[in-house]
């Protein structure tokens, strides 16, 4: 149980509300975050509704972890049916802060801090707008985060063309998405260059679902046949035997390998280090984690323009510009310009400096404090006096 008193904003209280530990960019931000708070030695926990899942491991022995009670089916639903047994912790427990892993659960956090002295940060982890949604979904779905947004005590976005859509409807802060960590800087050290006789190690990580959409990466580099290349798709998703039969279809299976989910950082970081170049042909993303964690192994990028947030990133990096979403044929010509000229690594390495997990992880902890209100001096009479 967290308890109040006076205090410096160093060492304020958090819960963090994370649905599953799952294999998503906004699960590994949340279970970071909880570490990074309790490796500082604050009071910090993790609330979850379901405790199992690929990235549970990664949880430090050090934050304690509560279950929020969740009904049956599916996660929307599932998530509404816990708000009771959220208000309810939140009432019993007291923190500070409540922060909200992700899209889906930002109204959970916001309506179960009302009536509190718990301050709720709700976080945008995919984009507000979608590539391609039409004048009425994106209607809809802007009321509805600016909505969500009013009720926040502060919302988090990845990049400025989200901080400017939710402007006007409550308080929100840019920050740097903690992403890039010690063991990432390492293998940058330690990449070797490019032997020109070796086949080009192409690299794609991500879930395997219709967001992520690796069938047009397949199609593009299925056009690339003259170009002796070897691609590793670390990732798991129901798209897994399609993905696979498609590669079969197109003649290019013996250079594509399904390595599944990778769940040690480490050894994904290895496999970004051992790639000339990652893909990343999403439909729609937030920010796209993969991309900054490649940029800082020191793999090239070629991504699809699947949010306004990851231009700024690619421009400073001296990546090719992203190319239309589902046009293979872009993303193969995108590939082979990025061969033909990689950017130097020092570039790469610069674009994605206040990425660093710490210091981004820092910047969180800052605004987090920031919402707390410092604690009334109070004069006490001096014993000297009568």
């Amino acid at each position: 149980m967290f308890h109040h008193g006076v205090r410096s904003h160093t060492d304020l209280s958090a819960a963090i509300y994370l649905y599953r530990p799952g294999d998503g960019g906004l699960d590994r931000v949340a279970i970071l975050l909880a570490n990074h708070m309790a490796r500082r030695g604050m009071a910090v926990e993790l609330w979850m509704a379901h405790l199992d899942g690929v990235s549970a491991h990664l949880i430090d022995p050090r934050v304690p972890v509560r279950r929020v009670a969740a009904l049956g089916g599916n996660r929307r639903m599932s998530m509404i049916g816990q708000f009771p047994a959220l208000a309810a912790m939140v009432r019993r427990h007291r923190p500070d802060i409540l922060y909200s892993a992700g899209n889906q659960s930002n109204m959970l956090v916001a309506l179960a801090c009302v009536g509190t002295a718990t301050r709720s940060v709700a976080r945008i982890s995919n984009p507000i707008l979608r590539p391609g949604m039409g004048d009425l979904a994106s209607w809809t779905r802007l009321k509805r985060f600016r909505a969500i947004n009013r009720i926040s005590d502060l919302t988090i976005v990845m990049g400025e063309y989200d901080r400017a859509l939710l402007s006007r409807s409550g308080a929100v802060r840019l920050l740097p998405r903690p992403t890039v960590t010690p063991v990432m800087e390492r293998v940058r050290r330690q990449r070797r260059p490019r032997d020109a006789d070796a086949p080009v190690q192409m690299l794609m990580v991500g879930r395997l679902v219709e967001q992520k959409d690796h069938a047009t990466a397949l199609e593009a580099l299925a056009r690339l046949s003259h170009v002796d290349w070897r691609l590793t798709i670390a990732g798991d998703g129901p798209l897994r035997a399609a993905l696979a039969a498609q590669a079969n279809a197109l003649g290019i299976a013996d250079r594509v390998i399904l390595a599944g989910y990778v769940a040690d950082p480490e050894r994904l970081a290895e496999l970004m280090g051992q790639a000339d170049l990652l893909l990343q042909p999403s439909r729609w993303e937030g920010l796209c984690a993969t991309l900054i964690e490649a940029l800082a192994c020191g793999a090239g990028v070629v991504a699809t323009d699947s949010t306004p947030n990851i231009r700024p990133v690619l421009a400073a990096a001296g990546q090719h510009p992203p190319v239309p979403i589902g046009d293979s044929a872009a993303l193969a010509r995108a590939i082979e310009r990025t061969l033909a000229s990689p950017a130097p690594v020092p570039l790469m390495e610069a674009a994605i400096r206040d990425h660093g997990a710490a210091r981004a992880l820092d910047a969180y902890v800052a605004a987090f404090a920031e919402l707390i209100p410092s604690p009334t001096p109070v004069m006490l009479p001096s014993p000297a006096l009568p």
